[in-house]
């Protein structure tokens, strides 16, 4: 019975593991990554 219930706490836990590696991440809601500081004066100039 020990062993029952130490592999079902087992599988539970790697299908949890899977789901959550598994599921995709949106940065849609975040917008476009900024590629300089806006508080930088100089940002715009190269």
């Amino acid at each position: 019975m020990k062993r029952a219930v130490r592999m079902l706490i087992l599988m539970v836990g790697l299908a949890c593991t899977y789901v959550a590696i598994a599921t995709p991440i949106l940065n849609a809601d975040l917008g476009p990554r900024p590629t300089c500081n806006p508080n930088n004066p100089d940002c715009s100039k190269k």
